[in-house]
Order: structure tokens, then C-alpha cells, then sequence
């Protein structure tokens, strides 16, 4: 029989925490599911802890593959995916919300809609709520919304968070849409919500937490070399797109790229010399800013220049550390 979701779940070190995302699932209320663990070359004991997990549960299938990224695990697990829909689950993380399978089936059931966002909180290790992402609750959640409507609004109230956790998605409209993520480097949530926000037409949305994104040592790219600029790239590639009116509604996704670039301002010691000639160019897309906080850069940067602003902005995520 075919699933009605496939849960792709990239994993590459995990075997402190991937017991506990296996079993969000695994204990979720409806049944009609497939997961896919896409062993992205652990080193560690990830692959023994899954093959144990994979000969209890013949829906859970475990494949290996050497080491070349989130982005690669991902489009790995959507090519050999046989659910109706789709959802991506971290190996660090896991839900929170028994009935999350369900309401999503409800959801797609009783509106024709091509997506179905839900709500995520991040916590440490150790289970500390760290930073509550629900700072609204969603727009009404028996509608059916046309994205191209509701997309500026989303992106104005911080709405639009750049994970692939938090979306549940027809598999046919990532097919025929070619909507993969890309390979080789850090970020590509980014790029593949843009994509995904680019082609749907038609969305839903899920209040109550449902997803527990766990922060570790090993888990910010930011905290690389590698993370801020693959970041610094996709910006390019998008701040391109957009002068050129290649995607839809520019100007929104114009704003969501400001509030990535304020990330990349903070970021600065991290990026390349060339890479930090390049984002200058693109400074102007401040002017685009549509949430708060990047409103407030957007002042800053008036005020008291490029600069000093990104340090004023590095000072800021080294205190939200501490």
C-alpha cells in the first residue's frame, strides 16, 4: 500500500539524538507513513542504531550514501519518496505533537492546497526553550490562502522561516516543479523555501507546536567558515533573480533576502574576502525590508553606515549566545 506521507530524515552524526526523532514518528496517532533515514556517511553509530530501528518497522527504510550534505540526503530521500506528501525531519530534532500526522491529512483533505505550514520552537540539548518562533499565530487555519496574497503578510510578521521542517508538501508539486535543494554546501533551506514559495499556489496552516528544533555544538553552520558564505551566495543568486524579475512577487522575496542579509552583516569575520566585496553590492536590498528587525538594520545602516552596523549586529548574536 501506498504511504500517505514520506518523512526524509537526513542524518550525519546523530546517534546521540536520532532514537528520540525516529520515535516522534513512530508514535505518531495516524499510520499511513513512511520514513526514510538517509544515512549521509556517519562515522559514528547512526547506522547501526537506524538498521536495528529499520529490521522492527518495515516502514522505515535506512539508506547510506558517503558524505555530501543536507542538501544531497534530501533530494536522495525525495527520489525514492512514495507518499502523497512530503515532510523533512532533522535527525537532531522531533515532534512535539502526536496528532501532527493527522491534522496534516485532515488539512490537505478538506482544502486543495499544495503546502501546510506548522508551528516550531528551538530548544537546546538539554530541552531549554531557547527562542519560541510563534510570536503569531498563523492566518486563519480553516482557510485555504492563495500564497501569492498572503506571502508579503507571512514575510512582514517573520512567518516565512527558512526551514524545511515546518512544511508538509505535495511530492507531485515538487516533482513536476523540479524543486530540489542544493548540494554541497550550508543553507539550502533557503533556497528551497523561496523555490517552494515561487510554484505553490495554494497553502494552509497548522497553530500548536508541532516541531522541536534542537540546538547543539554541531548543529549552526553559522559558526563555520563554510555556513555564512554558502549563505552570502544564495543571496547573490536570488538578489539576481530578482533584478532581473525572474521570480514572482520580486519585491517579497526581495524582503525575505534583506532579513538573510542582516544574518550575513553579523556574520562578516566569517566570509571570504571576496565574498564580503560581493554582498556590499547588494546592500540596497535593505531597502526591501518588510519584518521588524530588519527595518531596524535598515535604520542602523542609514545612520551609522555598512560597517559599523554589522558590528552592532555581530554584538547582538554573540550576546543571544551567551
Amino acid at each position: 500500500m501506498i504511504p500517505v506521507f514520506s518523512i526524509i530524515i537526513p542524518s550525519y552524526k546523530s546517534d546521540k539524538f536520532i532514537k528520540q526523532c525516529i520515535s516522534s514518528v513512530l508514535h505518531q496517532t495516524f499510520d499511513s507513513f513512511e520514513i526514510i533515514i538517509i544515512d549521509d556517511g556517519s562515522p559514528d553509530q547512526t547506522g547501526e542504531i537506524c538498521l536495528r530501528i529499520a529490521a522492527d518497522y518495515p516502514y522505515v527504510r535506512y539508506i547510506y550514501q558517503e558524505h555530501q550534505g543536507a542538501g544531497a540526503a534530501r533530494n536522495k530521500g525525495l527520489r525514492v519518496a512514495n507518499g502523497e506528501y512530503v515532510l523533512f525531519l532533522d535527525a537532531d530534532d522531533y515532534w512535539v505533537n502526536r496528532d501532527l500526522l493527522k491534522e496534516l491529512y485532515n488539512c490537505f483533505k478538506n482544502q486543495n492546497v499544495d503546502l501546510v505550514m506548522f508551528q516550531m520552537d528551538k530548544y537546546t540539548e538539554k530541552g531549554r526553550l531557547l527562542k519560541r518562533y510563534r510570536k503569531k499565530a498563523f492566518p486563519d487555519t480553516k482557510l485555504c490562502h492563495c500564497v501569492h496574497e498572503i506571502y508579503p503578510m507571512l514575510v512582514r510578521d517573520g512567518q516565512v522561516l527558512a526551514s524545511a521542517c515546518n512544511k508538509c508538501v505535495k511530492r507531485s508539486l515538487l516533482e513536476e516543479e523540479y524543486i530540489l535543494f542544493p548540494e554541497g554546501g550550508y543553507a539550502e533551506d533557503i533556497d528551497w523555501v523561496i523555490q517552494l514559495f515561487s510554484r505553490a499556489k495554494y497553502i494552509s496552516f497548522l497553530n500548536g507546536l508541532a516541531y522541536a528544533y534542537r540546538q547543539h555544538g554541531n548543529s549552526t553552520a553559522s559558526r563555520s567558515t563554510e555556513g555564512p558564505n554558502h549563505l552570502a551566495a544564495i543571496i547573490q543568486k536570488w538578489a539576481e533573480k530578482v533584478k532581473q524579475n525572474e521570480v514572482p512577487d520580486p519585491e517579497v522575496v526581495a524582503g525575505l533576502l534583506a532579513f538573510e542579509y542582516g544574518i550575513c552583516m553579523g556574520h562578516q569575520q566569517y566570509l571570504s574576502r571576496e565574498m564580503k566585496i560581493i554582498l556590499k553590492e547588494y546592500q540596497y536590498l535593505l531597502h526591501y525590508a518588510m519584518d521588524k528587525k530588519t527595518k531596524v538594520i535598515r535604520l542602523f545602516h542609514r545612520i551609522f553606515g555598512y560597517w559599523f552596523t554589522c558590528n552592532i549586529i555581530r554584538f547582538y548574536l554573540f550576546c543571544r549566545r551567551i
